[in-house]
């Protein structure tokens, strides 16, 4: 058997994890979401738009952990700046269970935004979450939204759709490079007679 054709399952098996992101098995996993919210996401049930702060935003990033992939060692690490919200009354921002197109219920909740705010600025990290709701988040983020909620809007008063994070560039020059690679290989084998 040709040698090249040996590094095959290897190089498909990373190639997946980096494309993915995801764990060769059901372990730990850790995913940053670049988080840009607004008012014209906040949707009714019915898939009604602009029903938030229409000039509020909240905009950086998430990252989200499933700690060891079991019990409540998930996390969840926010960098959010938020912008013409009424700070005084913020009441809570979590992820919530739903496509872009409805609302959901809340699967994970950071609690109180005041205890992670410094001025405009949401920054730290919230441990103790459900790795098994993490996982699930991770495993499907189109199919969740983190929100913002205050006293003005109390069903919220930004809102953004996770989803999956682009591949990084040096992700991509690894792909090409176990491309090249495996085709080097190919071009080299001997020839049947």
């Amino acid at each position: 058997m040709p040698s090249y054709l040996m590094v095959r399952p290897f190089a498909c098996a990373l190639l997946g994890l980096l494309v993915f992101g995801m764990p060769l098995t059901a372990q730990a996993a850790s995913t940053v979401f670049s988080i840009n919210a607004d008012g014209i996401k906040e949707v009714t049930a019915g898939g009604t738009p602009g029903q938030g702060d229409l000039d509020g935003t909240a905009i950086g990033t998430l990252t989200l952990d499933n700690g060891t992939g079991v019990g409540t060692t998930g996390s969840a690490t926010f960098n959010i700046t938020l912008a013409n919200l009424d700070l005084t009354s913020l009441t809570g921002h979590h992820i919530h269970q739903a496509v872009a197109t409805t609302t959901g219920g809340i699967v994970l909740d950071f609690g109180d935004p005041d205890t992670i705010r410094s001025g405009s600025v949401l920054s730290g990290t919230i441990t103790g979450l459900s790795a098994t709701v993490v996982t699930a988040v991770l495993g499907n983020p189109p199919g969740f939204y983190y929100n913002v909620h205050n006293g003005s809007f109390p069903s919220g008063a930004v809102r953004d759709q996770l989803s999956v994070p682009e591949p990084a560039a040096s992700a991509l020059l690894l792909i090409g490079a176990v491309t090249l690679f495996g085709r080097r290989r190919r071009s080299e084998a001997p020839l049947a007679a």
